[in-house]
């Protein structure tokens, strides 16, 4: 069943990219702020949070997870790499591809902030039900999925 939008509320207020977008700059806003003061950008938090879950990544796949174009993303792990947080390594599969993982001292670094994170994000769910959660989390990975 589709909600027709409100004749009083304003386009924006209905608009789906608008509340998305808005959603995400509001929930995002105060963890981000967290992330300026471990001198953390939003997009090294990505990267590296990605690279956490003890699995390599592809150049390719990291910046669709960090939501960052290539040339960004590669000198951002140029960085990284000098600052030993991350190394990369031929693929053996395909010699073509790069892959990335964290290093030791980039785990350590990370590690807290995914803790941060975690409690952030629990503390934001708090207050609504399973139900509503599941509905959320589905309904955003089947828009993802589908326009992605």
């Amino acid at each position: 069943m589709h909600e027709q939008a409100s004749h009083d509320a304003a386009f924006y207020q209905d608009y789906l990219p608008y509340l998305l977008a808005r959603a995400a700059h509001v929930v995002a806003g105060r963890f981000h702020d967290s992330l300026r003061e471990r001198d953390l950008t939003v997009l090294t938090w990505r990267v590296l949070a990605a690279l956490n879950d003890d699995r390599s990544w592809t150049v390719g796949q990291l910046c669709e997870i960090s939501l960052a174009k290539q040339p960004t993303v590669s000198k951002l792990l140029e960085r990284l790499e000098k600052r030993r947080l991350i190394k990369r390594d031929e693929d053996s599969g395909d010699g073509r591809r790069v892959l990335v993982s964290l290093t030791k001292a980039g785990r350590q670094l990370i590690e807290p902030v995914i803790s941060d994170a975690q409690r952030y994000n629990e503390s934001i769910l708090a207050e609504h039900s399973p139900q509503e959660l599941a509905l959320l989390k589905n309904l955003l990975r089947e828009l993802i999925g589908r326009y992605g």
